[in-house]
């Protein structure tokens, strides 16, 4: 599960009193809500960004308590926190449209909200009914509903017949301790309680009341950026280039595979889809299956080679590869990488609990069908390909999007440092010549054919 980082910020308008909630994800994108409240400027707190404590915002009619103003507030931003829950469990970073278009949604479901002593329903009886509704609603993947759908077995193998009633702060902290000692990464467990809380806060939207201090439970556990894995240019072009025997048909139409999305930027789901009505005068038309975007992506000659291979064979629904399950194509993956030599060893630093750990890798061992999308990334920057035509090939809305896929290829930063090594190439070479006699400087310049 993708983390999309957010921030809001409530400010109150001097011009018009109005009271809004401004949200900024990704650092550059952000937008803002307009709250049906209005407050006094002079009795805002600046610090807090809340109405101050036992103030009365006297605006034209309106008449209302800071707790009203407050609460108000507090109700907005639950509704942004259910909202982000939901896309980081889709692995969907939103645009403006898409928030405010959820925002609106939420905001129309809880004008309407159940009556105050809703049916006594069990929690078994609630996750359920939670994912029937919301699977319709929200259009869930079959990940999505894998996800809520682990979480629910894990919270009931940590706490067997567990209730609303008894899910209390404290059986939180005992599930984290349980995650843990099972030996989980932090931040797995971190996207786990994200997945748990958004569960939670649909019930408590439903009537349904929870214990105090469960939604607002915090998992303080450190958490480390995970390497992210990808092929430099060379070993893509040797892994593109091998020969495998005749008898490994199938770890020859992995490589193929793997390559083709690393020359692409698809993903395996748009890999899976294509067919031969996406190849258009020399690219790529789709809409990408995961965020609907419609991309047009050059194709470059390794790409166009990979289609010749197989474009006069005739493969199930029209398709243009004869691509496997993607647990199947990774499997086959490893395998070819393996063959190919791909041993280039992956270290990676994780903390479980409070302790910390490192492991290494063979490269072949970790490979795997999304590490093409990262190449496609991370080789176009090092080739110098412009951030903004990188990102019209792989669909994401600004730097920031892409920023997850990215390890800056060394091959970027050793380009890019050798820069001084060149002033200090030249320096020396000057005050080599300076002890040279003028005779010799002269024969020098005369085989150069200068001066």
């Amino acid at each position: 599960m993708k983390e999309i980082k957010y921030s809001t910020r409530v400010y109150v308008d001097p011009r018009n009193h109005q009271v809004y909630v401004r949200v900024r994800w990704d650092k550059k994108v952000e937008t803002a809500f307009a709250l049906p409240i209005k407050a006094d400027p002079t009795k805002w707190d600046e610090q807090l960004h809340r109405a101050k404590f036992n103030t009365i915002h006297k605006i034209g009619e309106q008449n209302c308590s800071a707790r009203i103003v407050n609460g108000c507030i507090e109700e907005a931003i639950d509704k942004i926190a259910t909202i982000f829950a939901e896309f980081e469990i889709m692995e969907v970073v939103p645009t403006r449209d898409l928030l405010k278009d959820e925002y609106a949604r939420i905001s129309e479901e809880r004008k309407n909200p159940l009556p105050n002593t809703p049916v006594k329903q069990t929690l078994d009886e609630l996750f359920e009914e939670f994912c029937n509704k919301c699977s319709d609603e929200r259009n869930w993947s079959k990940t999505s509903h894998y996800k809520y759908q682990q979480v629910w077995q894990q919270l009931n193998e940590c706490h067997p017949g567990i209730t609303l009633e008894t899910l209390t702060k404290e059986k939180m902290v005992a599930l984290k301790n349980w995650y843990v000692a099972k030996g989980h990464r932090n931040i797995t467990i971190k996207k786990t309680f994200k997945i748990l809380k958004s569960m939670l806060r649909w019930m408590q939207n439903a009537g349904h009341e929870l214990q105090p201090g469960v939604l607002s439970y915090q998992v303080n556990l450190t958490v480390v950026p995970k390497t992210v894995t990808f092929l430099k240019y060379r070993e893509l072009m040797a892994f593109y280039a091998f020969e495998f025997p005749k008898d490994k048909p199938t770890l020859a139409l992995a490589r193929d595979m793997f390559c083709f999305m690393s020359f692409t930027s698809l993903r395996y789901s748009d890999l899976l889809a294509l067919r031969k009505a996406n190849v258009v005068d020399g690219h790529l038309e789709i809409c990408t299956q995961k965020t609907r975007d419609c991309l047009t992506i050059p194709l470059i000659d390794p790409a166009k080679a990979i289609i010749a291979n197989y474009w006069n064979e005739e493969y199930p629904g029209g398709k243009l590869f004869p691509v496997f399950t993607n647990q199947g194509l990774n499997v086959c993956i490893r395998g070819a990488a393996k063959m190919a030599g791909l041993d280039r060893e992956v270290y990676n630093v994780y903390f479980a609990g409070s302790s910390r750990h490192e492991e290494s890798h063979p490269f072949y061992e970790i490979i795997s069908c999304h590490a093409a999308r990262r190449t496609f990334v991370c080789c176009s920057l090092a080739m110098g390909i412009p951030a903004s035509i990188v990102m019209s090939c792989t669909g994401h809305k600004d730097f920031e999007t892409m920023k997850p896929y990215i390890e800056v290829a060394d091959e970027t930063q050793q380009k890019e440092m050798s820069k001084w090594n060149v002033g200090n190439d030249k320096e020396s070479m000057l005050r080599s010549l300076e002890n040279v006699p003028e005779v010799k400087l002269r024969a020098v310049m005369q085989l150069l054919g200068v001066g």
